[in-house]
């Protein structure tokens, strides 16, 4: 069902190779105004299905899609311009996205589960993903941090990103090991 936090949730999918081209050309002040926009939108289209009971299965589908689009395109673009994001976070951004979608499918393969539920440690994993970029965003184009406030939230990111890969694989051993399958 189409409605409106799902049009806003394809909205952000769509601003997504917006923000690729900026960050490739090195036009960091677009990539900002365009990842502020995307940021927002991911809360706002959250807020909307939930406070307007209209929380669809397509939604649930294609939200985390959309915001995994925007952060690993933004780790691995600001990797790879400049070498701006370090390649060891960046690697441990994408290596964490891509266990956790094997375990998914791993886990709906052998019928252990029907819908996938984000922790609360993987809320902050992607807060803190979300928020190393504006950051570096904003000091690309407005130096307002230090280097020890950009490490800080490197450093944050970097824990968030371990501690939950380790979270959601605990949590998917244990689904995979146990006799009940879920129906």
């Amino acid at each position: 069902m189409v409605n409106l936090p799902n049009l806003i949730t394809l909205f952000r999918a769509f601003l997504v190779p917006v923000f690729i081209m900026a960050v490739f050309y090195r036009n960091f002040k677009l990539a900002l105004a365009v990842f502020l926009v995307a940021s927002v939108s991911d809360a706002l289209d959250g807020f909307l299905a939930r406070r307007l009971n209209q929380v669809t299965t397509l939604g649930v589908i294609l939200d985390p899609i959309a915001d995994k689009a925007l952060i690993n395109s933004g780790f691995i673009l600001l990797s790879y311009v400049d070498r701006i994001i370090p390649v060891w976070l960046t690697v441990l951004v994408i290596s964490r996205d891509i266990l956790i979608l094997v375990g998914g499918w791993l886990l709906t393969a052998f019928g252990k589960i029907n819908k996938i539920r984000p922790t609360l440690v993987g809320k902050l994993t992607a807060f803190s993903q979300f928020f190393t970029i504006f950051l570096t965003l904003l000091n690309l184009n407005f130096k307002v941090c230090l280097s020890s406030c950009i490490m800080t939230a490197y450093a944050i990111t970097a824990c968030l990103t371990v501690i939950s890969a380790v979270s959601y694989s605990a949590r998917g051993i244990r689904e995979l090991n146990s006799e009940k399958i879920s129906q």
